[in-house]
């Protein structure tokens, strides 16, 4: 018994340094569940439990991978190339589209697009009308 006891502490020890990676993904993937069902349950669909059991296998295969990439950055390429990092940013990006995709259906818009236009500076808008300008002018010209 003791030895299985020194196996888990050396395999929780191991892995200790990708704890961050491993809750930030496991909260995306939480919360792109929060939302699907949310948004689901807008769209008057049925939640079953094969769907639920879905999220379960992907948050275990999503955890698995970057593991196994801390494992390759660690112990294979010497840290040289922050593979466990590139694992979990890719991850991170599929369910934060997922949980974008989700608040449309929520909010009837584009929650995304909306940011976009808030975040435009002056010279967008600058650029909209030189560019109206400039259309006019050469009408007048081909007239």
């Amino acid at each position: 018994m003791n030895f299985l006891k020194y196996l888990a502490a050396s395999i929780v020890a191991i892995f200790a340094p990708a704890k961050a990676l491993l809750i930030s993904v496991g909260f995306l993937i939480f919360a792109d569940l929060v939302m699907g069902v949310w948004a689901a349950k807008k769209r008057g669909e049925h939640i079953s439990s094969a769907a639920l059991r879905r999220t379960v296998s992907k948050a275990a295969v999503y955890q698995v991978t970057i593991l196994s990439g801390f494992l390759v950055e660690q112990y294979m390429l010497g840290g040289i190339l922050p593979v466990s990092k590139i694992v979990a940013s890719t991850i991170g990006l599929f369910e934060l589209k997922s949980i974008l995709e989700n608040s449309d259906s929520i909010l009837g818009y584009s929650l995304f697009k909306l940011v976009i236009s808030k975040l435009g500076s002056d010279n967008d808008s600058l650029k909209a009308e030189i560019a109206e300008q400039v259309k006019n002018a050469v009408k007048k010209q081909l007239e």
